[in-house]
């Protein structure tokens, strides 16, 4: 899996400032200042990172060619560590010990000599066995600032991080529901709102959805029932001078989004079944396929996973989310202009896993290579469309006075108020008519 094959399976993240106008020369005697060092045996680090040629782990002779093509630096991220099995470890250490105290003639050893002890058997061990090695391909498009890192793990985007900015001198920020909004060029009003963004309310909604069927019935909405209609907290002040710790919170306070996004197609796909408008890309059909896992909102380790070929179409999907159970990830499809785009999608950190483009025109060469990074940048750029689209819905009222109460009665097994559908289908023609 990486640039050039394989299903796609990347972390998503944004340069922050300018590349310099000589980054050529600049940039490729900062790669090899910065080139993978093998671990040695005798090394105190368990762990060596590093750049190699992007596709060859082992290869360390950087060249221009290697290094930059079109618009884009190519590099591979190397991750070496020292991996001892942890039996073989102790076995080995307790019979050092043993021997170390029938020679001193000692019932016990102190604490510096049992890591010594350890430290010259890590030291011997390491001499007869090889450090585990993987290789991440890096692709970095140079016009559009955005890096694909192409793995998941935290731990090694973390690392790969740190290494581009002592590399590059840039800071990178990582791909998650709040950068997404700030992509999705949401008007003045919007941003507004966003910045006060809460939760679904499952309460809310069924205060709407009571208030609705009284209005049907000829009788009026409390007036407490008709102020909870699109309140929301402030969980933050929108201070020009926000700290960068505000920051961050926000972007941890707001993943709640994602899992919305998935929940948002999904009652569309039950209760609606038509293509969302993604602006200037056109229309787009879009659904939930094979795997769903849904989380809940107030327990990450309560999870339920639910798989076949229409898993949100399942009781046992439906029952997680009646038991605040919400959608953190899911198998989703994107179906535009006859071509298929699915992915493995984990909405909180605004992954793509396992990625799945339509079929290519050319197999190998330089074609290839730049028809697949523009099916990327097509992919990517489809999510964050639909991501926009999901947020115009969200930070309107019509989220309050109907999406909230249809998903109540969705979820209760209940017939959605005719209103609510009513409020929706309207604020789904208006985005049809403004892409």
């Amino acid at each position: 899996m990486g640039v050039s094959r394989g299903a796609l399976t990347f972390t998503r993240l944004f340069v922050q400032g300018k590349p310099p106008k000589d980054l050529r020369k600049r940039y490729l005697d900062a790669v090899r200042l910065r080139k993978f060092t093998p671990l040695a045996p005798e090394d105190e680090a368990s762990e060596a990172v590093g750049w190699c040629v992007i596709e060859r782990p082992f290869d360390l002779d950087f060249q221009p060619d290697r290094l930059f093509y079109d618009r884009f630096v190519l590099l591979g991220f190397r991750v070496d560590k020292w991996k001892i099995p942890g039996v073989l470890l102790r076995a080995q250490v307790a019979d050092e010990e043993q021997r170390m105290l029938s020679r001193a003639g000692r019932e016990k050893l102190t604490r510096a000599e049992k890591e010594d002890i350890k430290l010259r058997v890590i030291g011997r061990l390491r001499k007869k066995i090889l450090p585990t090695s993987r290789a991440f391909d890096v692709l970095w498009d140079l016009d559009a600032g955005t890096v694909l890192l192409f793995t998941h793990s935290a731990r090694a985007t973390e690392e790969f991080a740190a290494l581009f900015t002592t590399t590059f001198g840039l800071e990178l920020e990582l791909d998650s529901p709040y950068a997404a909004a700030g992509r999705a060029q949401l008007s003045p009003a919007m941003q507004k709102v966003f910045e006060k963004v809460e939760p679904v309310s499952f309460s809310a909604g069924r205060k709407a959805k009571n208030a609705l069927e009284k209005a049907r019935a000829g009788g009026e909405p409390d007036e407490d029932e008709g102020k909870a209609r699109g309140k929301a907290k402030a969980v933050e002040d929108d201070a020009e001078d926000e700290e960068q710790s505000e920051l961050m919170e926000r972007i941890e306070t707001t993943r709640f989004l994602g899992a919305e996004l998935l929940l948002w197609v999904w009652l569309r796909q039950e209760l609606f079944n038509e293509p969302v408008a993604l602006g200037k890309l056109g229309e787009a059909e879009v659904w939930l396929d094979r795997q769903l896992t849904l989380e809940h909102v107030l327990d990450k380790l309560e999870r339920v996973v639910v798989r076949g070929s229409q898993p949100s179409g399942s009781p046992e999907a439906r029952e997680a989310v009646r038991n605040m159970k919400l959608p953190v990830s899911a198998r989703l499809v994107l179906r535009i202009a006859e071509q298929d785009f699915a992915f493995a999608f984990n909405a909180p950190r605004f992954l793509i896993g396992g990625g799945a483009v339509p079929a290519m025109l050319k197999e190998e060469g330089d074609d290839a290579f730049l028809e697949r990074t523009s099916l990327i940048e097509r992919l990517t750029g489809l999510l964050d469309a639909l991501f926009a689209a999901f947020l115009r819905e969200r930070l309107a009222p019509s989220w309050a006075k109907a999406w909230q109460p249809a998903l109540v009665a969705w979820m209760e097994g209940e017939s959605v108020p005719a209103s609510a559908l009513k409020e929706i289908a309207a604020a789904t023609r208006a985005a049809r008519r403004s892409a």
